[in-house]
């Protein structure tokens, strides 16, 4: 026995002396740290709506959240565009150009984040428009809903999975680049996507391409006062690329909506702001939410007026703490960040 462990000794000392004079010597190799997969943004919609829930009473909300539950994750695209020429195309359009033209055009990676989220954050928020349609609307069979200014497609397919022919309409092109592959629009659950570029209704061809007959038309901040009548302080003006231009009167507009509007239907004019600058500082247009059109202009149209600029900051304040919008702040501070106003109006049976 002694003799086993001696020579077990030996043998290991003998490894030892070999190694250390440079012998090749099996290793074993780390292996590579697992790297976790990125969150995925359909995930994270998921989770948001699973938030949301409870502080949207109405049926339709409801079932717009958990239609979350349906959407497709989007890969990384690559768009090209123009800006100062309002041009936007996508890859597949950009690889059929000529060398010259591509040469005017930048690229733009849009992440999955931006293709749901784009600038103006989570579509999420727009349950509470639903909300508050709901007790005005009646949706029938396939009804029909239009977004103006509508910002990026989650949910006009969130409102396609609810059953309904959801259409946007927009003058940023680069929304119809991004939104161009297979699955973006058409039939999508029990409805449809469709969306629109360009100034509507001020364009014929475009006011006829989206049609009427709408049971619900909305606007989230985009039809704010601030963006169609500025009132800057003397001194100051405000650039127009920075406001929101009709093309048509404020009369015109507001006739166009009634008309694309079934009897019955319903417009929503939901508006969130920050608070606006002191005098001294730049003027902000998209801080004053109200809407840019009287109430008298309403009811000359044929509207009924159900709410005219309604205040909406608390379901905000609750909406952006679920969302983690907060950033730490107390609500007291949250509610000098962010204001709300909102208008309903139906067009008279």
């Amino acid at each position: 026995m002694k003799r086993k462990i001696v020579f077990a000794i030996m043998l290991a000392c003998c490894s030892y002396a070999t190694a250390q004079q440079g012998t090749p010597q099996p290793s074993i190799q780390p292996e590579p740290p697992t790297q976790a997969a990125a969150p995925k943004i359909t995930d994270k919609l998921r989770s948001d709506a699973d938030a949301l829930t409870p502080i949207v009473p109405s049926a339709l909300a409801r079932e717009f959240l958990a239609a979350t539950s349906r959407l497709s994750e989007p890969s990384t695209r690559t768009v090209y565009r123009n800006r100062e020429k309002g041009i936007a195309v996508s890859k597949r359009v950009y690889e059929t150009m000529n060398a010259d033209d591509k040469a005017t055009l930048t690229p733009r990676e849009c992440t999955p984040e931006f293709y749901y989220e784009t600038g103006y954050g989570s579509p999420l928020v727009y349950a509470r428009v639903l909300d508050l349609a709901a007790p005005h609307v009646s949706r029938g069979s396939r009804p029909r809903v239009l977004d103006y200014g509508y910002g990026t497609i989650g949910q006009l397919q969130l409102l396609a999975h609810c059953g309904f022919d959801a259409h946007g309409v927009d003058v940023e092109p680069l929304f119809a680049a991004l939104y161009s592959e297979p699955g973006d629009t058409g039939v999508m659950g029990d409805g449809s996507v469709s969306i629109h570029t360009g100034q509507w209704p001020a364009e014929e061809p475009l006011r006829k391409a989206v049609g009427d007959g709408f049971t619900l038309i909305t606007s989230k901040n985009t039809l704010k006062n601030g963006y169609i009548h500025p009132s800057p302080p003397p001194g100051q003006t405000v650039d127009p690329k920075r406001l929101v231009h009709l093309g048509v009167s404020n009369e015109e507009f507001v006739k166009h909506i009634h008309d694309a509007l079934r009897p019955g239907g319903v417009f929503v004019i939901y508006n969130i702001c920050p608070p606006q600058n002191p005098p001294d500082k730049e003027f902000i247009p998209w801080a004053d939410g109200t809407t840019p059109f009287p109430r008298e202009m309403f009811q000359k149209q044929g509207f009924e007026v159900i709410a005219f600029d309604a205040l909406d900051q608390d379901w905000v304040i609750d909406c952006f703490e679920k969302l983690g919008y907060a950033e730490g702040k107390s609500r007291d501070e949250l509610k000098k960040s962010y204001f709300c106003w909102y208008t309903i109006v139906r067009r008279k049976p």
